[in-house]
């Protein structure tokens, strides 16, 4: 059994996990971070001080249980308080009458995530949660507090991530980062430099490694992005996305690409050899008619023109009456037919990839507001197939936003790699 003394961030998280203020606490930002060794002293400790308590430890699947969570777990575990381990359904049984239970994901085999529905728990801890589905952080939401003891506990769901571009950034690292974290979740974020037990020749290995592995696991970077075929591989974030104000003095460019669900849509503005995207829509569930409703709550009366995917110009039975999307746009928002510059083809991938890296690269002052947080996404994200085309089969979620960014470049600034020449 491995004395664990915590360092200060793992403290900081206990104690939050002990305050009852929070249900969601998540402990995590690199490799090396000492961040299952808390999260299970925490879990243990909890069996202790609340007699006949369940928990679970959820990670994607067994295998990766079986390689590092289980055998950590029994590092720290005093053998005195285990009654008992049943190795087939990997229980344990504590002498106080506690259970923890490791219970594997399996999404591969359980899509719908049925074998959640029966649990009850008091706490649960989702290990590596940048591996599993958010699905099943809901899931966990929906379980937690079932099981009912005489000394009732808190609902406590714990989870632990390295950085990535999942589910797990955008509902804590990067509500954490601007201000907007719920009052019911707590984020703690933590290196290889803020745990002393790490041998410095540890640290001074981890030199080696290539600059992308070294950013994620070393430094806790979430904005780096390993993409193999990158469609913006000129986009520089730190570059790029600052934040960007409206001229009131100059019209809002619209640029539409319609989808069944989301519907999608960006603004910005081109003026004096500037171009600024200054907002984006995107709904779930929503049709052109709500994008227009909340594009004109948004903008008021503003002067408007429009440019986007050319199939809007099709008669769509998606729409009242079997109008076309640009119609419904003219109609909704109040725009002179003169207003719209839509193509009548769409543009090549292959070309508008060229305008689009070339503009990211060398265009002296195009700002992306950091609000769009879905093209950015895009941007960081979308890769090519190896012929060049957009590969859509990665992540049905992609791609929406970069193809209005792609139609907004292609319709009013594609002369720019002439201009350049």
């Amino acid at each position: 059994m491995i004395k664990f003394e915590p360092h200060p961030k793992q403290l900081e998280f206990m104690e939050a996990v002990f305050s009852g203020k929070y249900e969601s606490l998540l402990y995590g930002g690199a490799a090396g971070g000492g961040k299952s060794f808390v999260s299970l002293a925490t879990l243990i400790l909890l069996a202790k001080v609340f007699p006949n308590s369940k928990s679970h430890v959820i990670r994607e699947s067994l295998p990766s249980l079986k390689r590092t969570t289980i055998p950590t777990f029994f590092k720290l575990c005093p053998k005195t308080f285990i009654r008992s381990y049943h190795q087939t359904d990997h229980i344990v049984t504590f002498t106080n009458g506690s259970t923890l239970e490791f219970f594997p994901e399996n999404f591969n085999m359980d899509k719908d995530l049925t074998r959640f529905d029966g649990l009850e728990t008091n706490f649960f801890l989702i290990e590596e949660a940048q591996e599993v589905q958010k699905k099943t952080f809901e899931k966990c939401k929906l379980r937690v507090g079932r099981h009912i003891i005489p000394n009732q506990p808190p609902r406590l769901i714990m989870l632990t991530c390295n950085p990535s571009q999942t589910w797990t950034k955008t509902e804590f690292h990067e509500p954490a980062m601007s201000g907007t974290l719920p009052s019911s979740y707590f984020y703690k974020r933590a290196l290889m430099i803020d745990n002393p037990t790490l041998p410095p020749e540890y640290l001074a290995a981890m030199e080696n490694l290539d600059d992308v592995t070294r950013a994620v696991f070393v430094n806790g970077d979430w904005d780096v992005v390993d993409v193999d075929r990158p469609f913006a591989y000129a986009f520089n974030k730190f570059k790029t996305v600052r934040p960007a104000e409206v001229n009131p003095k100059e019209p809002i460019i619209l640029s539409f690409d319609f989808n069944v669900d989301p519907i999608t849509c960006i603004a910005g503005q081109s003026f004096d050899g500037k171009i600024r995207i200054i907002r984006e829509f995107r709904l779930r569930n929503s049709d052109v008619f709500q994008l227009c409703e909340t594009i004109r709550t948004v903008f008021g009366d503003q002067l408007f023109i429009v440019t986007g995917d050319a199939s809007g110009a099709n008669r769509s039975a998606m729409t009242k009456g079997a109008l076309n999307y640009y119609m419904i746009i003219r109609d909704e928002l109040g725009i002179p037919k003169s207003a719209f510059k839509v193509p009548s083809v769409n543009p090549s991938i292959k070309n508008s990839r060229v305008l689009l890296n070339s503009m990211l690269e060398k265009h002296t002052d195009l700002i992306i507001d950091p609000s769009c947080q879905f093209l950015i996404h895009d941007l960081q994200n979308v890769e090519t197939t190896p012929n060049g085309d957009i590969d859509k089969g990665r992540d049905a979620s992609l791609t929406h936003l970069l193809d209005c960014f792609r139609y907004y470049l292609w319709t009013f600034h594609n002369d720019f790699i002439r201009w350049r020449n």
